[in-house]
Parts: C-alpha cells; structure tokens; sequence
C-alpha cells in the first residue's frame, strides 16, 4: 500500500482511481463496508483502490473545542488500513483554507485534477466542503460532467444503529469495550510506553506497567478495571488494567496501568498496546492497601478466566 502525504505525484503512479473520503476515525465496521466497496470497484474498472483522508481530525479545525478524541492515530491507522488490501492511502493536511473550499472547487481540483478520480465511493451522511454541501446529491448531478461514476453506501447498523465514531466513544466512555469491540470488528487498542511511575504495585506485591499515551487526543475507555492482552515484543500475553485515578491513595493523576500476567521482565521504556476485551468492575477507593490486595487477586482471577474462556 502506498501512502501519500499531500497531493503530489499522484495521478503519474494511479490507474483509474476508485476513490472514498472520510476522517476514517477508528476504521470500524462501517468504513470497513466503504473500503470493500472501493475495492470491489476498483477490480472492476482494473483501477487503484484509494482513500483519502485527513490529518488533523477536521473538528480540530472547524471547531477545536468540540473536537471529539481520536481512536485512531495516523500511527494506528496506517497498518489498519494496510491490513484492508487497499492499494493507496492519502492523506491531506487539513487547515482553514481547506475547510472553506467549496465543494465544487474540491471535487474539480483534488479529485479530478490531482487524483484523477474514475468512481467515487461515498458514504450515505457523508458531507464535505465549506457548508458541508458536497452531499450524494451535488455529486451525482457534478458526476457525469467531471467523468466519474458515484456509488453511495448505505450504512452498517448493530441493533438497529448505524455504526459510527461517535458511538464507539460512546460505549468507550461507558466502559463497554465489548460493544466497542463488535462495531470495531476488533478489541480497542491503546499503545504507548512504558514509564516509570510510583512503583506502588510493586511494592504491594503487584507490579504494573504504566503506559505513556503518544499523544493527549487519544480516547481511552473509562475508569475502571479490564481484563485486557498486552503486545509486548510481539508476544500477545493476558493481564488485569486499572484506568483511572488510583483512589484508595488519594486522588492523582489518571493512568492506565496493565498487570501482566505471568510476566516480569523489565519492559521501561519499551512500545506496548494494551487491547480491551471486557469490564470487570468500576474503579473504587478502598479502606486500606490490604483490602485492595485482595480485590486485586481477584480482579487477577476474573481477569484470567474471561480470557481463557474467549480462547475456547
């Protein structure tokens, strides 16, 4: 898969672009059905099966302070999408003037001009341009005059609801990462280091790796405790997470902090993803450390039985 930053040398390198637009924000379920779409078509037509997105998260420009939290960092997102057999990701810098180009003048200079767009594949509620006007409707009358057919995709639902970012952060704040994994088709992950911190699970008998967040937009599940797998060194091994505040010793810093099970190897410093697969209770404050020694050991034993059971 070949990845472009910005608009440069593309159409040189592209046969008969089958295109599809969007931020892709976690690549769920729904952007899944879209890349199926493009590609299918793209079989077709003998063309290149491309996606275009941006970078930053268009709410980060259009209004920063409702910007939701990402799932997924270009980081994150580019072995995803790799993984989908796409033939092309680019990725547009997103800014203000790009946030007022009109929709038409987006279609005729990026799309036809620099893409050299032959099928555009579009999502049912997708919208782009100053005032959100480029919509399916615009497209289809702009289609036949700019030589390129349009394909609008309806959209996937789970229990009636259309699969979206938005929700998945939802059901993430919520702590259900398992309905975060369905409409995902895949446990959320969070990566980052592993930092130093306090070193108070080890001294209770406990030790944890605490993960440093590559960057401070990325949405973490809400407190409380996890039965989770962590990727460390390419090995996929089981353990207990705790998100939060750590509150029988006082009300701190919020941290995600995974115990590892059966694993004591020095791992400072070194990339881990912690990925969720089910809720094992909220967070709580407890009367001293011999009480949470014990909610620990069975946090431990839940955790560890929830997975074992996943693997049968």
């Amino acid at each position: 898969m070949e990845v472009y930053l910005g608009l440069d040398g593309l159409t040189a390198s592209m046969a008969n672009p089958v295109v599809t637009i969007g931020a892709f924000d976690g690549i769920h379920l729904g952007h899944q059905q879209l890349i199926e779409r493009v590609k299918a078509r793209a079989l077709e037509l003998d063309g290149t099966g491309v996606l275009l997105t941006f970078e930053p998260h268009p709410q980060r420009v259009i209004a920063p302070g409702t910007a939701p939290p990402l799932l997924t960092s270009r980081e994150e997102k580019i072995p995803l999408l790799e993984e989908t057999g796409l033939d092309a990701v680019v990725i547009l810098p997103f800014n203000r003037e790009l946030s007022e180009m009109e929709a038409e003048d987006f279609v005729s200079g990026i799309l036809c001009k620099a893409i050299g767009v032959r099928f555009l594949v579009l999502g049912h509620d997708h919208a782009f341009g100053k005032g959100r006007r480029g919509r399916p409707e615009l497209l289809r009358l702009m289609a036949p005059d700019h030589g390129f057919d349009l394909e609008v995709v309806t959209a996937v639902r789970e229990n009636g609801d259309p699969i979206t970012s938005t929700l998945i952060r939802n059901h993430l704040h919520d702590g259900d990462v398992e309905k975060a994994r369905n409409l995902l088709g895949r446990p959320y992950g969070v990566k980052g280091l592993v930092e130093k911190g306090e070193q108070r699970g080890r001294e209770i008998g406990w030790p944890t790796a605490n993960i440093a967040l590559p960057f401070p937009e990325k949405c973490t599940p809400g407190d409380g405790i996890y039965a989770v797998r962590t990727v460390v060194r390419d090995q996929v091994l089981a353990g207990a997470c705790s998100v939060g505040v750590r509150p029988t010793f006082g009300v701190g810093t919020r941290t995600i902090e995974v115990h590892i099970l059966d694993f004591d190897d020095d791992i400072y410093g070194e990339s881990v993803e912690v990925r969720f697969h089910r809720k094992i209770r909220d967070e709580v404050a407890f009367d001293g450390v011999d009480a949470l020694v014990k909610q620990i050991e069975r946090d431990v034993v839940e955790a560890r039985t929830i997975l074992t059971q996943e693997e049968h």
